[in-house]
């Protein structure tokens, strides 16, 4: 074979084995399409997660559901409350004025009354409404009594659960569960007066209670996350609209929001059970442009119009 001939075989060979069949070509489009896609959606996504809204709650006194009594109720309550202001990923709001608990809204120790939580939510302004029910109660405690230096021990166990009730949608999303453990061991002189049996027992079942409740936060954390933010428009005066979100909620100044009409609570025509709340109507969007208290913002029109005190609002 001479050159010219096994040079142009060659070519001919080269142009077969780069030619692609046009549904190939299409193929390795669409997936360059999804690629493309996803990464346009990381991007967004990492610029909303670097300073996320956060959602205004409330944390409630927990339940104590044993027989054991104490003060654990206000300090389930206040270890949740320091560990949620760690975390930094929701709003907490004053709740002196608040008197409910969270038994209040247990119909049994395995269901709450979610529409009664979502009613009182709104009054307070929420989106979050977070109960606790400690559900165990286990004490133990072990002293020698030979000897001069007496070694004792003790040891407390807690099971808890958190629930968060997402107020706009007057939904359940969350149910965290923990157990946790705390221990002392001590050497006491003989002679020496012994520790007050009940206070000594509270302080550990107290610590046994944080320990549970740090154990059943991730499940929450995961479900806050997930939450899409909502306000609402709290009064509009001439051209000024007023939000119930402000620099506490971690609103800016240009923030687009989107406005909808309240939805409808939907119960079961046979059982009268609540089944949720519909989405509203969009009505339009608000630019805000200013702040005024300690967590409020004012805007202005966008597009659209009609909007009402009470609309819902949520970030464009």
């Amino acid at each position: 074979m001479t050159f010219s001939k096994w040079a142009s075989c060659s070519l001919l060979v080269l142009i077969v084995a780069c030619a692609r069949s046009p549904a190939y070509r299409s193929e390795q489009g669409k997936v360059r399409g999804e690629q493309s896609s996803r990464e346009r959606e990381k991007i967004v996504e990492s610029v909303q997660k670097f300073s996320p809204l956060r959602k205004r709650a409330v944390v409630l006194p927990f339940w104590n559901d044993t027989p054991i009594k104490g003060k654990f109720e206000m300090q389930g309550k206040n270890a949740l409350r320091e560990m949620l202001l760690e975390r930094n990923r929701v709003n907490l709001v004053d709740e002196q004025d608040i008197s409910l608990r969270s038994q209040d809204f247990y119909l049994d120790a395995e269901k709450i009354n979610v529409a009664h939580v979502a009613d009182n939510g709104k009054r307070w302004g929420v989106s979050l409404v977070i109960l606790g029910r400690i559900s165990k109660i286990a004490f133990r405690r072990k002293d020698d009594d030979v000897g001069l230096l007496r070694p004792s021990a003790a040891k407390a166990a807690a099971s808890v659960e958190i629930r968060l009730v997402d107020v706009a949608q007057a939904k359940e999303i969350a149910i965290g569960q923990g157990a946790g453990l705390s221990e002392n061991s001590a050497l006491n002189l003989f002679g020496e007066d012994e520790q007050d049996t009940e206070s000594f027992r509270n302080e550990l079942v107290a610590e046994a209670v944080a320990d549970a409740i740090r154990k059943a936060l991730p499940a929450l954390d995961k479900e806050v996350d997930r939450i899409q933010w909502r306000g609402k428009v709290a009064k509009i005066s001439g051209v000024k609209i007023y939000i119930n979100a402000g620099r506490a909620t971690g609103i800016q100044i240009g923030d687009i929001l989107k406005v909808s009409s309240r939805g409808q609570d939907i119960f079961d025509p046979d059982t009268g059970l609540f089944l949720g709340r519909t989405a509203g109507d969009l009505k339009g969007t608000l630019e805000t442009v200013e702040f005024f208290g300690e967590d409020g913002a004012i805007s202005r029109v966008h597009s659209g119009g009609n909007f009402l005190e009470g609309d819902t609002i949520q970030l464009y």
